[in-house]
């Protein structure tokens, strides 16, 4: 019996190299695309949108996402909109995502923008492991609120964290937990991830500071990972265009340093 809001992928690599969905559960309000090929950079990737037909996130909604990403293939999860969550009398929303890279695997998780209503509470947990060799690119973002409609910083709670691992072992924990009480001095923070176990992190850190020198407007900071395991980013940006700018930049400079570009291959 599949739970309600769980989304289970699992991938593999064709004879042509191309990425295929293998297993996929999926149930209400987690809903994903067919797998479409459309990434230019990269041919043989697999695009999956993941959508929701309830139009945001309720306050007793528990979803679950489970991703695995098996040698020789790549994965760009995204979504179809931003996310709203919607406040209530349950506990809130909560969203548990984990995701599993084998070695010589590539996942890339680039959702929308999550956008907590006023009196709204939402928990997050990602769990990420990475086998050496493995790649995964992440980012997420939250905006302070519906900030046209007044309620800046007017949600209840937010808990964000990310717990990193290769071949089980924990080697990085975060957590950002923020209230009304606590205001950020800006309307967007973002977190970019980029785990490479067994790979330096030297060239990938050098682009994305680079990228960042470039984003004057925006306040942040890069660094690496424990046990030189990868890298990660922190930006907080006070208005939305600003803020995919600088998603747009880290996310090319993240893949030019850490992603090989694909051979050539007749289908």
């Amino acid at each position: 019996m599949i739970a309600p809001g769980e989304l289970t992928v699992h991938t593999a690599a064709d004879a042509t190299g191309r990425t295929r969905i293998t297993d996929l559960r999926q149930r209400y309000p987690q809903r994903v695309t067919t797998a479409l090929h459309t990434d230019a950079e990269f041919p043989r990737a697999a695009v999956l949108c993941v959508q929701s037909p309830s139009g945001g996130t309720f306050s007793d909604d528990d979803l679950h996402t489970a991703v695995r990403c098996t040698p020789g293939t790549h994965l760009h999860l995204t979504s179809q909109a931003a996310t709203q969550v919607f406040a209530g009398s349950g506990p809130g929303a909560r969203h548990r995502i984990e995701f599993t890279v084998d070695a010589g695997a590539v996942l890339e998780y680039l959702p929308k923008t999550i956008i907590p209503q006023s009196d709204s509470m939402f928990t997050q947990t990602l769990d990420v492991d990475v086998e050496d060799g493995g790649v995964y690119i992440g980012w997420d973002a939250i905006a302070a609120g519906r900030i046209a409609h007044g309620e800046r910083f007017r949600y209840a709670a937010i808990d964000n964290s990310f717990t990193v691992r290769s071949q089980g072992r924990v080697l990085a924990r975060d957590r950002q937990r923020i209230t009304g009480a606590h205001t950020l001095d800006g309307d967007y923070l973002a977190t970019l991830l980029v785990v490479t176990p067994g790979a330096t992190p030297g060239p990938a850190l050098a682009a994305v500071r680079a990228a960042l020198d470039e984003h004057p407007e925006i306040s942040s900071g890069a660094g690496e990972l424990p046990e030189r395991t990868g890298i990660f980013a922190r930006i907080i940006a006070r208005r939305a265009p600003e803020l995919n700018r600088v998603r747009l930049a880290l996310h090319a400079a993240a893949r030019r340093s850490v992603l090989e570009q694909p051979i050539a291959r007749s289908a």
